[in-house]
């Protein structure tokens, strides 16, 4: 495998190759998740969201993921529990709906895709996933993913994850 990383204003930036290197970087993810953490995963349509989610349930052993689109949430039970949740569709008023602190304090680790870290004010351990796809930067499988986080425990894990990905071959 191979990632170009850099770490800047704490913003930890790297390129996946390809759809399996998200998984992969899914994998790792799942590895540092815990009850209480919510994941934003923003990016164009098509740019691998789901795929990274897909990388973490299967990590932690549930292997029917599907996009929640039209579902807007799915529950999976992993250890820690999942909720899988679709904001695309959503206007913002419509978000108190979802519910998210009762994931929270029922144990869930939640993955918010098309979420931003305003849309839930009073999360306090979250992490920002933005991936981003450029035709005249990025061939056409590579993503750029930056994530960024939110809370000691959110900010400590995710320096174990750079520690560790920071670790696949140049």
């Amino acid at each position: 495998m191979a990632v170009k990383y850099f770490l800047r204003d704490h913003l930890y930036s790297y390129i996946i190759r390809s759809p399996k290197m998200m998984l992969d970087l899914g994998s790792v993810i799942a590895s540092l998740v815990f009850p209480g953490l919510v994941i934003y995963l923003d990016g164009k349509l098509g740019t691998g969201k789901t795929t990274l989610v897909r990388g973490i349930a299967w990590a932690l052993g549930w292997h029917e993921v599907r996009s929640p689109s039209f579902t807007l949430v799915n529950e999976y039970p992993t250890d820690p529990p999942m909720a899988h949740i679709d904001l695309y569709r959503l206007e913002r008023s419509e978000f108190e709906d979802i519910a998210v602190e009762e994931y929270i304090d029922n144990g869930f680790f939640v993955a918010i895709e098309w979420g931003k870290p305003d849309y839930f004010p009073y999360i306090n351990h979250w992490w920002h996933i933005i991936i981003l796809y450029d035709d005249d930067l990025i061939k056409r499988e590579e993503r750029k993913v930056k994530i960024t986080a939110f809370g000691d425990k959110a900010e400590e894990r995710l320096k174990h994850l750079d520690r560790v990905v920071s670790s696949w071959a140049l």
